[in-house]
């Protein structure tokens, strides 16, 4: 049964998965006047002005300032992915419902390429946040795990993503509650301050604190997160991933005629 569950469809629909996320990707910039410029110009603003507000604007010194805008992008980018991804994921199939009872094809797709194309956004955003860092000297020698720290965080979303999209179809006020789940998930993961005080226990079993912390390390050359978080990162994104499948496969039968 393992063996079918994870034999999931983009390996048996690469190129409809690949041309589904090319539209995706391009559907935002269809009309504006740069097009596909702006997939560089929104993540470039977005490191140049926290850059700037935390280096200048706000008192805590230049070389504060920097360490903490520095821990501050390399745990927002990814947040900002993760959150975009969840979100788009949960309406992903009603908001394709014309195609879902038209059309015989993997559904569970549908739910992968919002996540995807968060995650290209996302891997832009890094990509630029690196090249500064490497033009101001800074270099990590944990560089190596990036790729591990966004396979991880694609699994989680993607997992999450197959379960809320199916109860969407059933419960449309998921997605306002959701919009305020994400919010106290925001303030209790290690974007703002790190996963340190009284409040520490509730960082623990947050999988996103080690998440974080892989990212950290990667671009920031941080220290490394404990060797028992990154097992429970592990153990999460496979749970989730493959949960989350077998939900959405469970429910699959009834969405088509709930959609």
């Amino acid at each position: 049964m393992l063996s079918s569950l994870v034999a999931i469809p983009i390996s048996r629909n690469v190129h409809l998965l690949y041309q589904l996320i090319r539209r995706d990707f391009s559907a935002r910039f269809t009309g504006s006047a740069l097009g596909l410029a702006w997939a560089v110009l929104q993540p470039l603003s977005l490191v140049v002005l926290y850059w700037f507000v935390f280096t200048f604007m706000i008192p805590r010194g230049p070389s504060a300032g920097g360490q903490y805008v520095y821990f501050l992008i390399a745990g927002l980018i990814p947040w900002i992915g993760f959150n975009e991804g969840i979100m788009r994921s949960t309406t992903a199939i009603v908001d394709n419902a014309a195609v879902v009872r038209r059309l015989a094809f993997r559904s569970e797709l549908l739910v992968v390429v919002p996540n995807a194309s968060a995650i290209l956004f996302e891997l832009i955003g890094l990509g630029l946040f690196l090249i500064f860092l490497i033009a101001t000297g800074s270099v990590s020698r944990y560089l190596w795990l990036l790729p591990f720290a966004v396979a991880c965080q694609f699994a989680i979303q993607v997992g999450l993503g197959w379960m809320l999209a199916a109860l969407y179809v059933f419960f449309r006020d998921l997605t306002q509650i959701l919009g305020f789940v994400l919010s106290i998930v925001f303030y209790l993961s290690p974007i703002l301050y790190p996963a340190t005080g009284r409040f520490e226990k509730f960082f623990v079993w947050n999988p996103l604190t080690p998440l974080l912390g892989l990212f950290r390390s990667a671009m920031l050359g941080s220290a490394l997160p404990p060797p028992a978080s990154i097992v429970f990162l592990v153990v999460v994104a496979v749970l989730a991933f493959i949960g989350g499948l077998s939900f959405f496969r469970r429910a699959q039968p009834t969405i088509a005629d709930l959609i």
